[in-house]
C-alpha cells in the first residue's frame, strides 16, 4: 500500500529530500502531513472576473496536474497564468520550474511556493497548485477542487450537476487514476496481485463505458479527461514503470479510439508531453521498477501466458 508519508517534503518549513532520515517520525510528525496546503478558499466570482489574479503551478508529466491543464485548454476564457515544472522529480529540491518559467513568488522550486504561503508548512509538495496572487497564498493543491472551480466559473457543461456524474468521476479517480499507482507502489505480492486484478476489472469497465463515444452523455466531460490522463501514460510509462506488463491500452480498440477522440479536442494535443512521461517515471528513484519485499524476494509481475 502507498504510504501516507511521502519520500520527500517539507517539515516545519524546511525542505527534506529524504524524510526517512528524519530522526523523530512520531505521531505528531505523521499528523502534520494531513494538513491541507490551502490557506485561502478559491474566490469563484473573482476567478471568473479576474482569472489573471490566479496562477497555476503544474507539470505536464503529472497526470493530476494534466487534468487541470486540459480543462484550461477547453476553457479559453480561463486566462490563468501557468508556471510549468520540469518533468524530472529526482532533483534534490524536488519539483523545479522549467528554464525561463515565471513565478509570481520568484524562486526556482515548487516547495518555495508552499513556504511562501505558510512558512511553517509540513507536508507534501505536489502539483497542481493554484496560487492566489491577491492573497499571496495557496488557494488549492487538489486537482479536482481546482477543476471544479474552473468549471463553475467558465464551463459548467464539463461537470454536469448530476449525482450519477459525480459518482462516475469518483470511481474513475479511485479505480483508474489511483488504481495504476496502487499496482506500482504495492509492497507485497498479495497487494500487487489484488491491485492488478482490480485494475484489470476497471479497464474492462472503462472500455465498455467509452465504446460508443464519451464517458457520460454525447459530449466530452471531466470524466473523459480523467480517463485520458491515465490512458495517454499507460503504454508509454505505466506499463513498464508500474509492472503492468500483461496488457497495453492500445490493444483495446475501445480504449484506443477514445484516447484518439479526446486528443482531437481543441487544445488537448498541446497538453501532451510523451517524453516528459518517460523522464518522470523512469528517471526517478520514487518510481522503482522492481520492489523488494521484507523477505528479500521481489514482487513477481503478472505477465502474459504464451499458451493462453
Amino acid at each position: 500500500m502507498m504510504s501516507s508519508i511521502p519520500r520527500r517534503g517539507l517539515c516545519q518549513g524546511q525542505w527534506h529530500a529524504d524524510l526517512n532520515t528524519m530522526p523523530d517520525r512520531n505521531s505528531d510528525f505523521q499528523q502534520s502531513f494531513k494538513t491541507p496546503a490551502a490557506r485561502v478558499e478559491i474566490d469563484i466570482d473573482r476567478l471568473r472576473q479576474r482569472p489573471e489574479s490566479y496562477q497555476l503551478y503544474a507539470a505536464k508529466a503529472c497526470p493530476f496536474a494534466h487534468r487541470v491543464l486540459m480543462m484550461l485548454a477547453l476553457l479559453p476564457d480561463a486566462k490563468i497564468g501557468v508556471t510549468h515544472c520540469a518533468p524530472w522529480l529526482g532533483h534534490p529540491q524536488g519539483w523545479t520550474f522549467e528554464a525561463g518559467a515565471t513565478s509570481p513568488i520568484g524562486g526556482q522550486y515548487l516547495w518555495q511556493v508552499y513556504t511562501a504561503s505558510d512558512p511553517a508548512y509540513s507536508g507534501r509538495v505536489t502539483v497542481p497548485v493554484l496560487w492566489d496572487c491577491d492573497a499571496q497564498a495557496i488557494a488549492s493543491a487538489e486537482s479536482l477542487d481546482i477543476i471544479q472551480a474552473l468549471a463553475i466559473a467558465f464551463g459548467p457543461h464539463l461537470i454536469p450537476n448530476e449525482t450519477g456524474f459525480a459518482e462516475l468521476c469518483d470511481w474513475i479517480h479511485d479505480a483508474l487514476n489511483v488504481g495504476v499507482y496502487k499496482v506500482g507502489f504495492a509492497t507485497t505480492q498479495q497487494d500487487y496481485d489484488a491491485a492488478i486484478a482490480a485494475l484489470e476489472d476497471t479497464l474492462q469497465q472503462v472500455s465498455t463505458l467509452v465504446c460508443d463515444g464519451y464517458a457520460y452523455g454525447d459530449s466530452p466531460t471531466l470524466a473523459d479527461l480523467m480517463i485520458f490522463a491515465t490512458g495517454i501514460r499507460f503504454d508509454v510509462a505505466y506499463q513498464g514503470a508500474f509492472q503492468i506488463q500483461h496488457r497495453r491500452w492500445s490493444d483495446d480498440s475501445s480504449l484506443s479510439a477514445h484516447l484518439k477522440r479526446v486528443a482531437q479536442l481543441e487544445g488537448i494535443a498541446e497538453t501532451v508531453a510523451v517524453d516528459d512521461y518517460r523522464r518522470h517515471y523512469f528517471d526517478e528513484i520514487g518510481f522503482p521498477i522492481r520492489h523488494t519485499m521484507d523477505d528479500g524476494h521481489y514482487i513477481i509481475p503478472f505477465t502474459p501466458d504464451p499458451f493462453a
